[in-house]
């Protein structure tokens, strides 16, 4: 398994992450599994995923981003949340598998023998629209699917209530992105962070980091949205998503840097 990390974090739990930076995840049941998230596809996961579970499984991807969906192909369904429709079925298409291809070309990460056309022009995964309130039952322990809007707006978590585990994708993260035409605006993020954190979890995962978070930094994601002003924050841009009026507030809490990318006002 070369370039990518791997923890196991609890028994049931193998979180990965592979060279391109971001995190999939092994929710392991005792008759049932689900993988969530499938990167950008440049890689087999499948394979990956495969060696560590002997169970029927099923492929969530917490939103429509190419960096968490494009890998879909490599299954025969994944289930995508029904607000983030057109946006996986947008970041799948050439332009954004062009884009997945130049980046991993720029990071070392093919050669030669990497297909760029077959991967460019693959066709749509076959997908299931996931409503928010869905439960999944592993056998031992049942996940429930919550609305986590605001990095986009069909953004969800996954919710181990026997576990008291949170798996957040990209939804609730160190530097959260809400500068995005598929964002929603703050106070709509903001809403969301409260009501989240009234479920009884105690530890939650992100997209992109191999850390077990205890379910108080959630605080701190807020404490920095609720401060972010664009008189207290610095203007900011990003190659490929480049949005007018984009802030960056960051906080430091300990050895933990917390951030939100914004645009005020939102268009």
């Amino acid at each position: 398994m070369t370039n990518f990390n791997v923890i196991n974090p609890y028994p049931f739990v193998y979180h990965f992450r592979d060279p391109q930076g971001v995190c999939f995840s092994i929710i392991k049941g005792a008759k049932k599994s689900l993988v969530v998230d499938c990167g950008y596809g440049i890689f087999n996961i499948r394979e990956i995923i495969e060696k560590y579970i002997d169970t029927p499984y099923d492929v969530i991807c917490t939103h429509g981003h190419m960096d968490h969906s494009s890998g879909a192909f490599w299954f025969d369904k994944v289930y995508i949340p029904l607000l983030d429709e057109e946006l996986y079925i947008k970041h799948n298409g050439v332009e954004k598998r062009t884009k997945n291809v130049i980046d991993a070309e720029k990071k070392g990460l093919i050669d030669e023998s990497f297909d760029k056309e077959k991967y460019i022009n693959m066709p749509l995964a076959n997908y299931e629209l996931i409503n928010n309130g869905t439960i999944f039952d592993l056998g031992d322990m049942t996940v429930e699917v919550i609305p986590m809007e605001g990095h986009t707006k069909g953004s969800i978590g996954l919710f181990i209530k026997e576990h008291k585990l949170l798996f957040t994708g990209d939804a609730a993260i160190s530097m959260i992105w809400m500068f995005l035409e598929e964002s929603t605006d703050k106070e709509t993020y903001i809403n969301m962070l409260k009501r989240v954190m009234k479920i009884d979890f105690t530890h939650y995962i992100t997209g992109h980091l191999m850390t077990v978070f205890e379910k108080e930094i959630f605080n701190h994601y807020l404490e920095v949205a609720l401060e972010a002003t664009p008189q207290n924050s610095e203007r900011v841009t990003f190659q490929n998503f480049e949005r007018p009026n984009t802030f960056q507030y960051t906080k430091k809490f300990g050895d933990l840097n917390i951030g939100i990318c914004y645009q005020e006002p939102k268009e």
